[in-house]
């Protein structure tokens, strides 16, 4: 009975240092990238013309409401993204499982990289849709508050002009939303994020092509190499590599997806530009065919300056993946090992 209990306990134990170890890269992966993501946000959402480009904006950013504000929205995800992640990687687990068990007929433990490339995409997938019931509201906050700049109201006060924001914090921004559409409302972008989630199952399948190629070029590598550059080809180094390049094929499927699900997200509580189910459609119609489409941009030539104009911030979220992933590694590991 004892040696049971020491068990129990150790994994107990073992439970609670993952668990904080992922709270440490969470909220190292937000401190490293929620500025991309700011960015990114802001030249999505705004009106064409506002920023010249990445810097432009950071810039203005820097410039009209101090170096901090490319933190705003910062408390949805530092508050959600501890339990969206345990969320995702819980349940890529759960459908990988069960499609060695019950599809494919494994035996249990086999794991996940016996599993064929459209099997390892459909768990990744199915993880990305499960992610996204508990994303929306999160994503919905952090948009609206990092959006801030774009409306204020004037109010006056002591016969003055008194410039306030549209939302004073996060559970004001829940509470106007509830107030103006309802409990739904914080999930009026689900549709949208279910189809820019759907990219986990590209992301997850090219993880696996990865690192079976990068651990295929190492592995004949490590015997002869220098002690300066013989990290790079470690197990822990390939692992890392592919996670870095699997985020970047996210993205690119992702991007389009990504500017109408943040368009909805941005949208004015008040004088909603996309309402309903239907507004999907309609942002999507704007951001693939807007009433201002310049006349280079139509037709099957137009193609590419129409594909340009879509990837608008695109730049954004491809320098953002590696750091952003190195960090959260980084403090993973350092917090396990303290």
């Amino acid at each position: 009975m004892a040696p049971r209990g020491g068990d129990e306990h150790h994994e107990v134990l073992e439970r609670a240092k993952g668990f904080l170890g992922g709270v440490a890269s969470g909220l190292t992966k937000l401190a490293i990238g929620h500025p991309f993501d700011t960015v990114k946000i802001r030249l999505q959402c705004s009106p064409p013309g506002t920023y010249a480009g990445m810097m432009d904006c950071v810039r203005s950013i820097a410039r009209s409401e101090g170096i901090l504000g490319v933190y705003k929205g910062c408390v949805p995800p530092a508050l959600g993204w501890m339990f969206t992640d345990s969320i995702l990687l819980g349940s890529l687990h759960t459908y990988r499982t069960y499609i060695a068990r019950y599809i494919l007929h494994k035996e249990p433990g086999t794991g996940a990289p016996g599993l064929p490339l459209h099997y390892q995409a459909l768990a990744g997938m199915g993880a990305g849709w499960t992610n996204s019931l508990a994303t929306t509201p999160v994503e919905l906050l952090k948009t609206k508050l990092q959006m801030q700049k774009q409306r204020v109201t004037l109010r006056h006060t002591n016969n003055a002009l008194e410039v306030r924001p549209e939302f004073t914090s996060t559970f004001d921004c829940a509470r106007q939303i509830v107030r103006h559409a309802g409990i739904t409302g914080l999930w009026h972008a689900l549709p949208a994020t279910l189809i820019f989630r759907s990219s986990f199952g590209a992301m997850f399948a090219s993880y696996d092509v990865f690192q079976h190629h990068l651990e295929k070029l190492f592995a004949p590598l490590r015997p002869g190499a220098a002690s300066w550059y013989a990290w790079a080809l470690t197990p822990a180094s390939v692992t890392f590599f592919s996670g870095g390049l699997a985020a970047e094929v996210f993205w690119f499927t992702a991007y389009p997806a990504d500017v109408v699900k943040n368009r909805l997200m941005a949208d004015s509580l008040q004088n909603p530009r996309y309402p309903g189910f239907g507004g999907m459609i309609q942002a999507a119609k704007d951001v693939w065919t807007p009433p201002d489409q310049s006349p280079r941009e139509r037709g099957l030539l137009g193609l590419p300056w129409r594909l340009r104009r879509i990837y608008t911030g695109y730049l954004t979220c491809a320098l953002r993946a590696f750091p952003t992933n190195a960090g959260a590694l980084l403090a993973f590991e350092s917090a396990m090992w303290l």
